[in-house]
């Protein structure tokens, strides 16, 4: 059974309201904070975002005739109005909590901040996000994705007062209002779902913020949504299947980029360079070491290695490992230190240097055009199985080569360079 190591549960005013509609109802906020205990047993940190439509709504007041910035911190308040209650319901059943808000209000509150609240999450605290984003003309939808990018939360809770889900349409008002499964964030705003506003759609869709929606009436619903059971619709779908393959593919490919620097760094291009003796292993006390490990190389010259031992009994080891390293270099040992000078290079071995930097570069093209040929495999073989959609695959593949383009133009830039220093006498 999967659990999130860490959430943003995304709690409606109404919600904590119940069935009177209005303010809050005390069984209702109990049983919340004892469902959340339940998930803080579990080892998941959890953080929550707390609207206020319970007590106050700035679009409401603002189409009354109110100016709309007022009208919004005035939701921003009654925020905080809910959260402290909810707190007092958590610290009333022995769970450790702490209030944030948006606006500083420290009589009543901690103000928001980010390394803060993490470091009260890692100790097991539950953290209340209240006053919103501290802006008007932001919802706590808004909120609540904001946070999780912040606090890199897994996924969100999105816990709706009546409705299990997401429909095509309110349920209660049309009878042919069709339940979702899974939805991507495209879907969510092409097709204009009130899963939450467009601002925050957005912000989970470029973030790749899992979205989990479900019912809060029924108790032990927020503990089954931690453990992924499937009572909620799930809004990551497709987005998150091809940004998964995207970021591991990205991922591949700068350690291809790597690779070839660590190649490229073992060239002699005429220069001392301490990334010359990278390959070289000493024996040391019987098991092959790396000479980083045993010594400190330093550049005291333009053309001079200086290694200086840790140990200075193993000096006579690492001029052997040197010598064996076949790398063209004679060191020269004192008995304190090893003197390395690097040799000028010949018109010839510099263009054998050339052709090698080319070969390693043409190497590192070769891999990460691979890696983009096993992500366009992945990205069709969850197409056919119907995991993504048409369209998603494609703007995946779209994505891999740009990828790609983007780190073959760097690997070109990486040998241009290598190659100039290397020509240049």
């Amino acid at each position: 059974m999967h659990t999130y190591n860490r959430v943003i549960l995304k709690l409606s005013g109404e919600a904590l309201a119940g069935d009177q509609g209005y303010g809050i109802d005390p069984n209702v906020i109990q049983s919340i904070a004892k469902q959340i205990k339940d998930v803080v047993g579990l080892g998941t940190e959890v953080a929550i975002v707390v609207g206020a439509g319970n007590i106050w709504r700035g679009m409401a007041g603002s189409s009354q005739g109110m100016d709309r910035a007022t009208a919004d911190y005035m939701g921003m308040l009654a925020t905080v109005m809910n959260a402290l209650a909810l707190q007092d319901s958590l610290e009333d059943i022995e769970v450790e909590s702490r209030v944030q808000t948006s606006i500083e209000m420290r009589q009543v509150a901690e103000p928001y901040i980010r390394r803060k609240a993490i470091r009260h999450l890692e100790k097991k605290r539950v953290v209340i996000f209240a006053a919103g984003t501290g802006n008007p003309y932001f919802t706590t939808d808004t909120t609540a994705a904001l946070r999780a990018a912040e606090i890199e939360a897994d996924v969100i809770l999105m816990a709706k007062n009546k409705v299990d889900g997401v429909y095509s349409a309110d349920p209660f008002k049309d009878e042919t209002a069709v339940k979702y499964e899974e939805l991507s964030y495209l879907d969510v705003l092409k097709d204009g779902l009130g899963v939450m506003d467009s601002t925050a759609s957005s912000l989970c869709m470029d973030n790749d913020i899992p979205l989990l929606v479900f019912s809060i009436t029924e108790e032990g619903n927020i503990k089954r949504a931690v453990e992924g059971e499937k009572n909620r619709n799930d809004c990551e779908g497709e987005l998150l299947m091809s940004a998964e393959i995207m970021q591991d593919a990205k991922a591949k490919m700068t350690k291809s980029i790597e690779a070839l620097n660590r190649e490229l760094a073992t060239l002699r291009a005429g220069r001392a360079n301490p990334a010359l003796l990278d390959k070289v292993l000493v024996s040391y006390y019987g098991m092959d070491t790396p000479l980083n490990q045993v010594a400190t190389v330093s550049v005291p010259e333009g053309r001079l290695l200086v290694v200086s031992p840790f140990d200075k009994s193993s000096i006579a080891e690492i001029e052997k490992a040197i010598l064996k390293a076949d790398l063209g270099l004679t060191p020269n040992n004192d008995g304190s230190v090893i003197r390395i000078t690097i040799p000028a290079l010949t018109e010839e071995r510099r263009k054998e240097l050339a052709k090698l930097v080319r070969k390693y570069a043409e190497d590192a093209r070769v891999s990460v055009r691979n890696i983009r040929r096993d992500a366009n495999d992945s990205l069709k073989k969850q197409e056919k199985d119907g995991d993504i959609t048409e369209d998603e695959s494609r703007r995946g593949q779209d994505e891999t080569q740009k990828l790609t383009n983007d780190h073959v133009k760097e690997i070109d830039s990486i040998a241009e360079a290598k190659e100039k220093e290397i020509m240049e006498v």
